[in-house]
């Protein structure tokens, strides 16, 4: 600055020629007190010091170039500048006289920054406006908890111009153009260092220029206390043109503005202030209070992810005289603000209620929502309430329309469902362009970045063979030089070479460097089928699962009336359109949106238990089976060697009638005992009476191997999962489960893991084609089960499994390779083991015993039969073997927990019918 120079000469560096200070005499020692000082010695010519330099002159002040203004007679404003409240940030309180700009410091709102535009624009001529720091504030920060993020400069003005209906927050965008207490000026987006910082009760004043011709024209200035403390900056072209307004910017402080026809301080020059205008010059922006009085309060209701903020943001371009209220308005006004926020403004889970982060517990934990809600309840302003889930639930939209319900309020509700206007759908096909494209950059980034990478390292490894080849050549050349300088000692005499050197290889010029910025993206075009697509699939849902999930059942279309909403209006569709359009859509979305909070009934886990003892009886029968047959056949075999050995040593001492007759004796005895076998190909599986005897002591699954087991056990959970789902649900819109959400239900009911690929296949419907028995899925993906829930027993699961085995083998002896089942034994035997304590019921101490670790042991004991024609192990040969396991306690001592209250014992034995 010009009144700074002089100070900056004095403590520069030595000017040119100047002596410098190292290289002067040292001065003479002090003369003792007392005596005489020596007389000088006389001076040398030859050594004569040179008269000392006079020092430099301070650069001279540059010249002023602002001019006096001119005598105008033109007419003045009558209009008074002030704010108005729609351009003022919701914590921007200006003073009755509008000449003090304060803010709120409550509930975090000292954290965000405030702003005020008042109401006259420049669009011609000279004119200054002051400003001035009355207060700073200094407000508690509240409990910290702990470490606490601070947010930087903790006080903060800006002064400078904006366009009208642009951001309060200057600097913001790229119309407009401000001074900051940091000394910065900031242009188009762009901070420099242009002045000095801010100091309380400073009196600011900023120059705008737009007079054609004079020497600073379309310039601002910034002047401390009427000196100069800027040099003219040039204004933008994009602003140049357009009427400029006067704006503010602040945070925990107070200023006081000065619009008035007299300046606080006077310049060097005389210059008109803005409340000294010619009419001509300025225009002011409308004053849009409603003529009723009534301000709007508007409620969207629309649907999750269908538009929902591409509306909003669309809907305030057209009516900026509105001002948002949702938490996504306050990280966003947070964002503009400077406030750090940890993982970046882009990370959130959902749009409805993104996640604060910052670090400042008085953000963080919403007190700043509850601030503005108290605030803009109690102004006079236009406002849309965007909350996605409360404003679709009716008990919530109520408490929101609670806070809106002074006189000055009208309440409407505008509902966007159906089928969008044009000039949304063209929104929307821009925003997924744009999407599009952003994600076709990121991607060629990338590429680009991996060529560079790859060419580095090939020109890493020429340069590397390069100097290998060149090491290799210098040895062999000094070889061949040691060889000559040998072989010209012994022959005493020079000859010529007889080897002749190898030429060098001619070097390779080095390939130039990819330039990963000197290629453009490639520019994309959205497909047909993303042409016909109405609402863009958002990068961040709008609710989050859990939110959709538990008020999905509550979602409604408002209605108005005494305590509800003024006028409810229909944007898109009629209201008949919207209201069949909405019942689709809840419809479709009950099927496919999981249930989070379900909870699995009294009755499921009861069957659980009841079929995890069927089960193990059933396993019990079949080792038993196979163990009697095993003996039966040991018996067989060592009777007939005895009776082969007693008739070789009777040297056929029998008769021919009597052996005969012995003979056609044991015919006889075979004829009287019916010999039923489930190998019999004409066996009628579904008119066995008694799945544990099918006649002769066999039971029905005595051939069944791991993969029939599998599959029952698969079968039965499948029923009790759909029918206890169907009576836990309660909702007659969901009849069934997705395929989708299987997994997520399988783990909440039977706490295990589920994986389709453990079964050889990579989906859940297609597995459930193996059962289609016992479930059917739907066209829209929903599995529904086919059996009646009140079975007497789980024969019929068993009979279903023995058929299914029966048909697998028939194909498979027929050639179908597709019939083998390729199951993961290792996989399938820990995720379809019982659980510890199925989900519902809850088991007692007794039956602890009835665990994995005995389940899978289980699995593996013993061998497979030689004939296993059902399924193909991915793992291991187990099998099954002799029956070990014991249930013990849990099944023959313990006792059950009934119904999750008192416990009851009840004394099993493995006889017990679990169901009658």
């Amino acid at each position: 600055m010009a009144s700074e120079a002089p100070e900056a000469a004095a403590v520069g560096p030595p000017q040119e020629g100047a002596p410098a200070a190292a290289s002067a005499a040292p001065p003479p020692p002090p003369v003792p007190e007392g005596q005489a000082e020596a007389p000088a010695p006389p001076p040398v010519a030859s050594e004569a010091p040179s008269a000392p330099a006079a020092p430099p002159e301070p650069p001279p002040a540059p010249k002023e170039l602002e001019e006096d203004a001119k005598t105008d007679a033109s007419s003045r404003i009558s209009e008074v500048i002030s704010f108005h409240t729609e351009d003022l940030t919701l914590n921007a309180m200006p003073s009755v006289n509008g000449t003090v700009l304060m803010m709120l410091t409550d509930g975090g709102m000292q954290y965000l920054l405030a702003g005020a535009r008042a109401n006259c624009g420049l669009k011609a001529g000279r004119y200054l406006f002051e400003a001035r720091i009355v207060e700073i504030l200094d407000p508690s920060e509240g409990y910290s908890g702990g470490h606490q993020r601070a947010v930087h400069p903790r006080q903060l003005l800006r002064i400078g111009f904006s366009t009208a209906g642009s951001s309060l927050f200057l600097g913001d965008s790229e119309n407009s153009i401000c001074f900051d207490s940091e000394g910065k000026f900031t242009s188009n987006k762009t901070s420099l260092d242009a002045t000095q910082k801010f100091a309380r009760d400073q009196v600011f004043g900023v120059l705008l220029n737009l007079e054609e011709g004079t020497p600073n024209s379309n310039t601002v200035s910034l002047f401390r206390d009427g000196v100069r403390v800027s040099q003219p900056q040039p204004i933008p072209e994009n602003l140049r043109g357009r009427a400029l307004f006067p704006t503010i910017t602040y945070r925990n402080v107070t200023v006081s503005v000065n619009f008035s026809a007299v300046p606080k301080v006077e310049l060097p020059f005389r210059c008109r202030m803005v409340g000294d205008a010619s009419a001509k010059d300025v225009e002011f922006s409308e004053d849009k209070a409603p003529k009723d009085g009534k301000y709007e309060c508007i409620f969207p209701v629309c649907l999750p992810d269908e538009g929902t903020f591409d509306w909003m943001d669309l809907w305030l371009e057209q009516h900026p005289e509105f001002v948002e209220l949702s938490d996504r308005m306050v990280l966003d006004w947070a964002e503009r603000s400077g406030i750090l926020r940890q993982g970046g403004y882009k990370r959130r889970t959902s749009n409805d209620k993104p996640e604060m982060g910052f670090g400042i517990p008085q953000l963080d934990d919403f007190s700043v929502r509850r601030a503005l809600r108290s605030i803009a309840s109690a102004q006079k302003r236009n406002f849309v309430v965007m909350e996605v889930k409360s404003n679709l639930v009716p008990s919530e939209r109520n408490d929101l329309l609670r806070r809106f319900s002074a006189p000055h309020f009208k309440r409407t509700a505008l509902v966007m469902m159906g089928d969008p206007d044009s000039v949304f759908k063209k929104k929307s096909q821009e925003l997924m362009l744009k999407q599009k494209q952003e994600r076709s950059d990121a991607l060629f980034k990338v590429k680009k970045a991996e060529e560079v990478k790859k060419k580095l390292v090939e020109l890493k490894e020429k340069e590397l063979a390069k100097q290998r080849r060149k090491e290799e050549r210098a040895a062999k050349k000094a070889k061949l030089d040691a060889e000559r300088a040998a072989k010209k000692t012994a022959d005493g005499e020079d000859k010529p070479d007889e080897e002749k050197e190898d030429d060098e290889e001619p070097e390779e010029e080095d390939e130039a460097m990819p330039d990963a910025d000197e290629e453009k993206p490639p520019p994309v075009e959205l497909t047909a089928e993303e042409k016909q697509q109405v609402f863009r699939t958002p990068e961040v849902p709008d609710l989050t699962p859990q939110a959709l999930s538990s008020s999905l059942n509550d979602f409604a279309l408002p209605d108005k009336g005494i305590g509800s909403f003024d006028e409810v209006k229909f944007a898109w569709s009629t209201k008949t359109k919207s209201e069949a359009y909405f019942k689709e859509w809840k419809l479709a979305r009950k099927l496919t949106t999981r249930v989070e909070d379900i909870k699995p009934s009294e009755w499921f886990g009861q069957r659980c238990m009841a079929w995890q003892q069927q089960l193990s009886m059933w396993r019990q029968k079949q080792n038993a089976w196979k163990m009697a047959e095993s003996k039966k056949k040991d018996e067989n075999g060592k009777a007939a060697e005895e009776k082969s050995g007693s008739a070789a040593e009777e040297g056929g001492e029998k008769k021919e009638g009597e052996a005969e007759e012995e003979k056609q004796m044991e015919e006889e005895k075979k004829e009287d005992v019916p010999m039923i076998r489930v190998s019999d190909e004409d066996l009628d599986v579904f008119g066995v009476k008694d799945v544990n005897d099918i006649g002769t002591g066999e039971p029905l699954c005595s051939s069944f191997n791991f993969e029939d087991w599998v599959l029952l056990v698969l079968r039965v959970e499948l029923h009790l999962l759909m029918h206890s789902f169907r009576k836990d649900v309660k909702d007659e819109d969901r009849p069934g489960v997705h395929v989708d959400n299987f997994t997520f239900y399988y783990n909440k009911y039977f706490r295990k893991n589920f994986n389709a690929m453990a079964f050889g296949l990579d989906s859940v419907e297609k597995l459930m084609n193996l059962v289609k028995d016992t479930v059917t899925v739907t066209p829209n993906k929903v599995i529904l089960a086919d059996l009646d829930e009140e079975l007497d027993d789980f024969d019929l699961f068993l009979k279903l499994t023995e058929e299914g085995r029966r048909e697998r083998e028939l194909l498979i002896d027929t050639g179908d390779d597709t019939a083998v089942l390729k199951f993961n034994q290792a996989a399938l035997s820990a995720s379809l083991a019982p659980a510890n304590n199925p989900s519902g019921g809850g088991h007692s101490q007794g039956s602890r015993n009835w665990n994995k670790d005995n389940w899978n042991k289980d699995w593996n004991k013993g061998s497979w039969n030689k004939d296993n024609k059902g399924g193909q192990m991915m793992q291991g040969k187990g099998g099954f073997g002799p029956q070990q396991m014991q249930m013990q306690k849990g099944f023959q001592g313990g006792g059950w927990q009934q119904g999750g209250g008192d416990r009851k014992s009840t004394r099993l034995n493995s006889s017990h019918r679990p169901l009658s």
